[in-house]
């Protein structure tokens, strides 16, 4: 919108509703936050996280759960769609993790776990969950830092 239109408006406003009515209005009108929703939804979990009284290692596991969320490029229903189809049944649980630096949802569909690329939806991998200490060698399409997300700044690696 053009400056001499933006005033237009508000000259218009003002004289319609008078000043202290625009100041109302302005502030009935909430601000919209510049901030990714995800970091918004880790905030709001931590505050709810001091009001409850859970330790400081919960706070920041919100927090890098959200800098996590933050970095994926499908949601968790995309994700959990992803594994039915390769499995047959329906998931019971789908957490989106840092596994070994790649950025995967681990999908529970009965007695397997699929392991969804976060970046790209594709399937990595599907393992019994019976198999203790089977840990799978995946690698997604975004690598993150394997110590507690260090700076923050995971590494996006969208060759693949």
């Amino acid at each position: 919108m053009k400056t001499s239109t933006k005033a237009i408006l508000v000259a218009t406003l003002v004289g319609l509703v008078g000043i202290g009515g625009l100041a109302k209005a302005a502030r009935a009108i909430p601000m919209q936050s510049t901030k990714p929703a995800a970091i918004e939804v880790a905030e709001r979990e931590m505050s709810e996280t001091r009001e409850t009284g859970e330790s400081r290692d919960d706070l920041i596991d919100a927090h890098q759960s959200a800098k996590l969320r933050a970095l994926a490029k499908i949601t968790p229903q995309q994700a959990q769609q992803a594994a039915e189809a390769t499995v047959a049944g329906k998931a019971t649980s789908v957490k989106l993790e840092n596994e070994n630096g790649s950025l995967v949802y681990s999908v529970a569909i009965a007695q397997k776990e699929v392991i969804v690329d976060a970046g790209n939806g594709r399937v990595l991998s599907t393992e019994s969950l019976n198999s203790e200490g089977s840990e799978s060698n995946v690698r997604s399409s975004i690598q993150v830092s394997q110590t507690g997300m260090g700076d923050g700044d995971g590494e996006r690696n969208d060759d693949g």
